[in-house]
């Protein structure tokens, strides 16, 4: 069985220079750039690493509907070009889509089709440890994740639910409820390293508090175009 990582960007190259050799050494799949038009050296970079390079408008769903379609992986994984995966994560990962009943699971796991990882932010400052954890009580509670929680589908699912939405942001969240609806979504109790850029650069309190009012707000309702003006691309 084959994996196909699919990795959106958009004016990244300073990230894919630094994390796609460490995916390329660490996983052994075949690993896809989605890029979205970006102005800088991203395609040129990436293309060092991976001759998979999808070039489409942009928007993360766009994107990573686009990579998917030039992907031969019997399992689909959706990376953000800040986030690392450990090659046991991906072993994990591996014997859940097989529908295996691995030792750390509690209970049976058939019919997964889909999932993601608890989420660790790479910082060692107190607060960004704490978002950490209330992000993973979150997707437990609520078994729902979001893009930076590194998350994967069986590639027949993926496009019976349509892929991705062309929506400007919230794209994960609603891909997720979909992929629910077809089947069991696990949170895997490995974790995903994102890095802590955001946060660094919009402040912790403002960029935790935005993020929690967008997913309260697309939850009551509120349409994706209207609440893209809050937010933009690290």
């Amino acid at each position: 069985m084959k994996l196909s990582i699919i990795i959106p960007t958009l004016n990244e190259e300073s990230s894919i220079e630094k994390n796609l050799p460490l995916i390329k050494k660490e996983l052994s799949a075949e690993i896809i750039v989605a890029d979205g038009g970006s102005k800088d050296k991203t395609v040129e970079v990436a293309k060092r690493f991976t001759e998979l390079v999808s070039i489409s408008a942009a928007g993360r769903g766009i994107q990573m509907n686009s990579g998917a379609s030039i992907s031969t992986g019997d399992w689909l994984l959706f990376l953000h070009t800040d986030s690392i995966i450990s090659e046991l994560g991906i072993q994990r990962m591996i014997e859940v889509m097989r529908n295996e009943n691995p030792p750390f699971f509690k209970g049976g796991q058939r019919g997964v089709i889909g999932g993601a990882f608890r989420l660790k932010i790479d910082s060692d400052r107190i607060s960004l440890k704490i978002i950490s954890s209330i992000a993973n009580i979150r997707s437990r509670f609520f078994n729902i994740a979001y893009g930076d929680q590194g998350i994967f589908v069986k590639r027949d699912i993926f496009y019976k639910i349509g892929g991705y939405p062309h929506i400007p942001i919230m794209e994960d969240v609603e891909f997720v409820m979909k992929l629910k609806k077809r089947g069991k979504f696990v949170i895997l109790p490995d974790y995903i390293t994102v890095s802590s850029r955001r946060w660094d650069k919009e402040g912790v309190v403002y960029c935790t508090l935005r993020n929690w009012i967008l997913i309260l707000l697309y939850f009551m309702g509120i349409s994706p175009h209207k609440l893209k003006g809050w937010y933009s691309p690290p």
